[in-house]
């Protein structure tokens, strides 16, 4: 049985996302490298801690065949930080931004979900021989953009590894709603949960390029990526590309609470 959720308008009925979005094919081409402690600090409110080491992840996501969108698709671009938090002794992925290029999940994402998502307008992930590639931009400004070359192909042994660990992917997000004084009226740390199953998927070598737009060029997200640009990089990881489908539980979304 479906919840009752409600999201604004909510005068005019439930809210129109499923329990769960089953999404039959996914793209993704995630770039991570190692940053510092205290850099991933600054990428993160004060409900949680990084993880050791601090590794920073962009990925750029193709969802085809979304069910609320009735069967279109939409691009995303996630950034994630490891975080620690005190009620779950596992690390996960804190997201302090995410890009959408459609309204609807950028609405959904930010109401239930606590992702700090912002609209961008992406083309669709390039295709080489041995690579990918992608970019993202607020109006005519270019805000970053990712290559992957050199992709090998993962062994049957490596995919069911990666698989195991993708059946049930934990990212946090953070609810704040402002209030009309000095204290929020909303400001709580939450768990979402994602589900992944890989068909084929490769490592290469990632680069990843940020652009310094003015705030008159990109509104919403000059300040953003700019602070992503000063992130120093203490090591490269080796990059991931995969084609799958994809399932957005939102039934397992919860409020954290402060310890175990």
């Amino acid at each position: 049985m479906a919840s009752r959720r409600f999201d604004m308008p909510a005068l005019f009925g439930p809210s129109l996302m499923p329990d769960r979005t089953i999404v039959p094919f996914a793209e993704v081409v995630s770039i991570s490298f190692e940053t510092t402690t205290q850099a991933a600090a600054r990428l993160m409110p004060r409900f949680f801690t990084p993880a050791d080491p601090p590794i920073v992840t962009i990925s750029r996501i193709d969802y085809r065949e979304v069910d609320y969108l009735g069967g279109r698709g939409y691009g995303e671009i996630v950034v994630t930080v490891g975080a620690l938090h005190p009620a779950d002794p596992r690390p996960a992925g804190f997201a302090p931004v995410m890009w959408v290029t459609e309204p609807a999940a950028l609405i959904a994402g930010r109401e239930y979900m606590g992702f700090a998502k912002l609209p961008a307008t992406m083309d669709a992930i390039d295709h080489a021989p041995d690579g990918r590639g992608f970019a993202a931009r607020e109006y005519e400004a270019g805000l970053i953009e990712g290559r992957v070359i050199g992709l090998r192909p993962l062994s049957t042994e490596a995919l069911d590894k990666i698989n195991r660990t993708a059946s049930e992917v934990r990212t946090y997000g953070w609810k704040l709603i402002p209030g009309d004084g000095p204290e929020p009226d909303v400001d709580h740390p939450l768990v979402n949960v994602m589900r992944w199953h890989y068909d084929r998927a490769w490592s290469g070598d990632g680069e990843l390029s940020f652009y310094r737009p003015s705030p008159a060029e990109a509104p919403m997200s000059a300040r953003v990526v700019a602070a992503l640009a000063d992130l120093p990089i203490v090591a490269q990881r080796r990059a991931f590309v995969a084609e799958g489908r994809a399932e957005i539980d939102r039934s397992a979304t919860r409020r954290l609470t402060e310890t175990l």
